[in-house]
């Protein structure tokens, strides 16, 4: 057990810090920090009495350190529990955006105190999802990706994930807008166009009434047709005996009823899986689902799990490949007579999100099916200068309307012609965008070195280099329209060129790898790891140079509720040095003692810790190998 002498106490009682934090009232602060002072106090001063008539000659510099006030003296404190991230985090280059969009990322995410990477991200992602079923990069006829992006936004709470992605979503809403005006009149026409349909079935109905009353020699009563389970009527398919439907006119086309129009979106907010598939019939262009908080949408493929096997996942690897999607819903709209399915001819879903790294953690090491590997993660360090921008600084504001425009453009790619209404192809059929020959080889030379780096690589890296390729592809063309979009009347991209692929891959290879490499140190650490981790975060929050565990039980919520596992978290924190035990007990009676833990001093003076102080967080050596 550790001593110190009564020097080392600080005179400000912890709980009187819970108080002044709200997390409990001043009375009960004073009573107990009163109590467990002196009581303190008295057990420091007799360990310390024990300790000093037991030391010898080898004890003079530990008699020294404590003479001097320095309890940790000759310890190294694992700095790495300090941070909850894995290693340095990559910036975001500027060149394979193009000056415009890069300057509109950078003043958008200044505006909002946000990482500029949370607002590229966001970029991304929409650009993506326009091009979802409009273009297709395409290698030599043989490979095509849809244009979809999953991009995922790691971050700690209170980092601006959501702020970093509001401006994208800004001009998001106005372009939905100019859909809903597009469409404005399909509403009234579909209940013009349905009455006229209801009109001619009341006089079909009346016509074939007609017709079957007026008809000599009825059918037996015994012979009448089936009955309209439905209605409860009977049939009007009583006939004749000889011929069945003599005289009777079929269903006339005037009467069937006209599909319901479905306003195209562009985005949706944690949809469900009944809703993503209406409303991506109804948007055959693409979609992109926006979820503030990820782990929410990895929470959703449990929902119908049955048998290990989760429902929505199946889907959602669909919704990133592109593939046909059709599907019979009970109860679902009878289609003129028939029950048809709801037939998607390319489901293609982009997402973007934000997530935290604990909940990211859990997702990660409890699904193998490669979902992760599919998304492009960007886990930036965190913005630290807080601004707000004046009317005056003209200089500093993002270029929306620039930006508006040049989303626009890539809205009415395939638009119909405004005086014939044709399209140049039906809607939902992309047009494939070929790889240039040298952008081909950049590729083909790009795979190979991927499959070479997969050779020593651990399963989880290996899936997720061998998703490289394939969304460096996707980035190439997404690269390319965002360029182009912002070129004014510049004509239409007909192929990928070198220079777009090589930067695609140098994004995938420099940045979006390395980004993957932290999300995957996170997933590789232990629950008492992260456990260990929160709990010193929550005591840096408090400034708490001495705690209990009855202190934290107050305010902890999720795992830190449960005794056993912040005991752990305790232990795991004294052994990394970090705190050390300083148990006491009132008096000289055997019995309990109250567990005092004491707070290293760089745990409240080192609020932010370098990769130089961090020994075990350096970078992953496994892409080198």
């Amino acid at each position: 057990m550790s001593s110190l002498p009564p020097s080392d106490l600080p005179t400000e009682h912890p709980t009187q810090k819970l108080a002044e934090a709200g997390f409990i009232t001043s009375g009960a602060a004073e009573a107990e920090g009163t109590a467990a002072s002196d009581t303190t106090v008295v057990a420091f001063k007799a360990a310390t009495e024990q300790s000093q008539s037991k030391a010898g000659a080898d004890n003079t510099k530990s008699k020294a350190d404590e003479a001097n006030g320095s309890a940790w003296a000759g310890r190294g404190p694992d700095l790495s529990l300090l941070s909850n991230t894995a290693g340095k985090a990559p910036p975001f280059p500027s060149e394979p955006l193009g000056d415009f969009w890069w300057d509109w990322c950078v003043a958008s995410a200044r505006n909002a105190n946000a990482p500029v990477d949370y607002t590229v991200g966001t970029l991304l992602a929409t650009a993506g999802a326009l091009l979802g079923n409009v273009r297709w990069p395409d290698v030599e006829g043989v490979w095509e990706h849809p244009s979809v992006l999953w991009v995922g936004l790691v971050g700690n709470p209170s980092t601006a994930k959501s702020p970093g992605m509001r401006p994208v979503r800004k001009i998001i809403t106005h372009i939905e807008n100019a859909r809903s005006n597009a469409v404005i009149d399909a509403g009234p026409q579909h209940r013009l166009k349905a009455f006229i349909a209801e009109c001619a079935e009341r006089e079909w109905r009346r016509e074939i009434e007609n017709t079957f009353v007026t008809r000599s020699n009825p059918t037996p009563a015994d012979n009448v047709g089936p009955k309209n389970k439905t209605k409860g009527e009977v049939s009007t398919t009583i006939v004749d005996a000889e011929q069945p439907y003599d005289g009777m006119r079929a269903w006339p086309k005037e009467a069937q009823i006209p599909e319901t129009p479905v306003q195209p979106v562009l985005h949706v907010v944690d949809a469900t899986i009944e809703a993503l598939i209406t409303t991506s019939a109804g948007s055959p262009r693409g979609l992109l689902q926006f979820s503030d908080e990820l782990s929410a949408w990895f929470g959703g493929f449990d929902r119908y799990r049955a048998k290990g096997v989760s429902a929505d996942r199946p889907f959602w690897l669909k919704a990133f490949d592109g593939d046909p999607y059709s599907v019979i819903r009970k109860g679902g709209d009878l289609k003129n007579g028939v029950r048809a399915p709801i037939e998607i001819r390319h489901l293609s879903i982009g997402v973007i999100g934000s997530v935290q790294p604990d909940p990211l953690r859990r997702f990660l090491t409890n699904t193998d099916d490669g979902l992760a590997h599919r998304f492009l993660w960007m886990w930036p360090e965190r913005s630290t200068t807080f601004k707000i921008p004046r009317k005056s600084e003209t200089q500093l504001k993002a270029d929306d309307e620039g930006a508006l425009a040049a989303f626009m453009a890539l809205d009415q790619l395939d638009a119909a012609d405004p005086e014939t209404g044709v399209r140049p192809r039906p809607l939902g059929e992309p047009k494939r965008i070929s790889c240039s020959p040298a952008a081909t080889d950049l590729l083909e030379a790009y795979g190979q070195a991927v499959m070479d780096r997969c050779e020593n690589a651990s399963a989880w890296y290996a899936s997720t280099v061998n998703k490289a390729p394939g969304l460096a592809l996707r980035l190439s063309l997404v690269l390319t329209y965002l360029r182009w979009s912002v070129e004014g009347d510049t004509a239409e991209p007909q192929e990928i060129d070198a220079a777009n692929m090589q930067r695609a891959i140098t994004l995938m290879d420099e940045y979006f790898l390395p980004q993957a490499e932290r999300v995957r140190d996170c997933a590789s650490l232990g629950d008492a790891e992260n456990d260990a981790r929160a709990l010193i975060a929550l005591i840096r929050k408090l400034g708490l140079d001495r705690v209990t565990g009855r202190m934290i039980h107050r305010i902890a919520s999720g795992r830190l509720a449960d005794t056993r596992i912040r005991k752990a978290a305790f232990d795991v924190l004294v052994d990394a040095g970090l705190l050390r035990e300083a148990f006491t007990r009132k008096g000289k009676t055997a019995g309990r003692q109250k567990e005092w833990y004491l707070v290293h001093p760089l745990v409240l003076g080192n609020q932010a810790t370098s990769e130089e102080d961090n020994p075990t967080s350096g970078p992953s050596t496994e892409r080198a190998a």
